[in-house]
């Protein structure tokens, strides 16, 4: 003590604060960002060179082979908030994300609604990605969208001017107030038709593409989603490693369309190989969308128009086969969960809601952390997170899509589809009778048909009354923002007990292929 109140008693007390300070503030740092190859992220006071993708002189300043965009902002997030950033697996199991260019496309009707999360969420765990929209606007101080538009204008004033004309307003009345998402479940819901983003957004597809091969060219896969799309790369990047993106010019996706129309759904998330990009968006002979601007002004869709360029160049979705049934072109209350995709592994959802977004991001997150890793996130995994739990033995007001087989005053019998299974048997003859009278009738029929897990009782505009019945569990939703023409009344119902005893005794010890049919 006696040394305490001497000269060096003060210089000792001076550097046990000082020690106490430093390491308190350590301490309340408590985060230190990583980038995902573990090196240290930049401090917040450093000074960044920001890629902003495509800047105003359409110039890039990065090659491909660089940071598109930075994977991680500066900024450490408070100790106490949850990181919601999905999971990018290990190099061993997996393509490493540095040999993946993520393009995603967007619109100024819908980026300010949708993208934020989107940042937050599917866009971090990847180091190279590219926005694309028909407006290019700053959504942060360090990340700018691509006007893919900006160099095709012309093309859209000869062979569109409804388009054309919105593409223009876009620029002239850029302070507008666009943020209209349109998803389903919004209100009012829309036609897509009505929409003015629609009418632009097929024109975007060829540009794109085109446009990231010039810039960004060399990636091993080209990953293409929408801002409504979320992307399990755990999975994802699992199942392209045993997959070769050199072969052959190939390209992955929900299959959509018929016989010799077939292409991949665009907002259920594309996957192209190197050796597409190279062969056909490389060159002078890459397709235009001057040389398709007839073909595009026509079509409903631009992932209809994609379909159509590739399959002028001898590619087909899937190499041609109906392809995984992992790329989700819906949401998970949407989904059909069966036997046949219960075990096998998700890739994507679309049609999401900012909501929709963190929870599945959390999802991967909290699989990743537990002893589940070693194995994908399979269907199963996402109806007793989603879906499970808000399974009810009746909901009034409520339309979970029941469609396999529907039942009316004409039509009393279950009738099979060309494509399908046999018609089942049904001994009650008269339950099918009188299944569109009445909701209680039509769960009747439900219980006497025994593959079927839920039902749906309608009555319409026009007074018409019917019973649906389906051998799959899908939630749906309540029945909101209706237009004042519509006055149906629908009531759902789930067979609890035969899902339990059938579908939920599956405990997918054996993870299925992703492939479909």
């Amino acid at each position: 003590m006696l040394f305490l109140r001497g000269p060096r008693g003060l210089a000792l007390i001076f550097v046990i604060l000082s020690f106490l300070t430093v390491y308190y503030g350590y301490l309340r740092l408590d985060v230190h960002p990583k980038l995902h190859d573990g090196k240290v992220a930049v401090s917040p006071h450093t000074e960044v060179l920001v890629e902003p993708g495509w800047l105003a002189d359409e110039k890039p300043t990065k090659s491909a082979e660089k940071v598109v965009y930075p994977s991680i902002s500066s900024h450490p997030e408070p100790s106490a908030t949850p990181n919601i950033a999905s999971t990018v697996p290990s190099p061993e199991l997996s393509v490493p994300s540095s040999d993946i260019l993520l393009i995603i496309k967007t619109g100024a009707s819908t980026a300010w609604r949708r993208m934020p999360m989107q940042l937050l969420t599917t866009l971090s765990s990847l180091p190279n990605t590219v926005i694309y929209s028909d407006l290019q606007e700053n959504l942060s101080h360090e990340i700018q969208t691509v006007d893919v538009l900006k160099n095709v204008s012309d093309t859209l004033q000869i062979h569109d001017t409804i388009a054309y004309d919105i593409y223009q307003d876009l620029h002239t009345n850029i302070h507008a107030y666009r943020e209209q998402a349109q998803l389903p479940g919004d209100e009012p819901e829309l036609p897509p038709g009505d929409k003015p983003g629609w009418k632009l957004d097929r024109y975007k597809f060829l540009p794109m593409l085109e446009h990231a091969q010039r810039n960004f060219p060399g990636f091993k896969w080209t990953v293409y989603i929408e801002d409504d799309t979320f992307v399990f790369w755990t999975n994802l990047l699992r199942w392209l490693a045993t997959l070769s993106a050199d072969d052959e010019p190939v390209y992955y996706g929900a299959s959509a369309g018929e016989s010799n129309a077939t292409f991949a759904q665009g907002g259920s998330g594309i996957v192209f190989s190197r050796a597409l990009m190279k062969s056909i968006f490389t060159g002078p002979k890459t397709p235009t969308l001057q040389e398709y601007a007839k073909f595009t002004a026509s079509a409903c869709c631009g992932d209809m128009v994609l379909g159509k360029v590739l399959r002028d160049h001898n590619v087909l979705v899937n190499r041609g086969e109906y392809g995984p049934v992992s790329f989700r072109p819906e949401p998970p209350w949407k989904t059909g969960f069966d036997e046949f995709s219960w075990c096998k592994p998700i890739f994507t959802f679309h049609h999401l809601h900012q909501r929709d977004l963190v929870q599945l991001a959390l999802l991967e997150r909290q699989h990743s952390q537990s002893n589940l890793d070693s194995r994908p996130i399979i269907f199963r995994d996402i109806f007793l997170t989603t879906i499970s739990p808000y399974l009810k033995d009746r909901r009034d007001d409520w339309d979970n899509s029941a469609s396999r087989y529907k039942l009316t005053e004409n039509i009393t019998t279950i009738i099979a589809y060309p494509w399908g299974p046999p018609a089942p048997v049904v001994e009650d003859k008269g339950a099918l009778q009188q299944a569109y009278t009445s909701p209680e009738a039509c769960l009747t029929a439900c219980v006497a048909l025994s593959t079927c897990r839920i039902w749906r009782h309608e009555i319409n505009n026009e007074n018409e009354k019917s019973c649906s019945l389906d051998v799959v569990v899908i939630l749906g939703r309540q029945i909101e923002g209706r237009a004042s023409w519509d006055k149906r009344v629908i009531n759902s119902g789930w067979m609890i007990q035969r899902i339990n005893e059938t579908l939920m005794e599956d405990k997918c010890e054996v993870v299925a292929s992703p492939w479909g049919l």
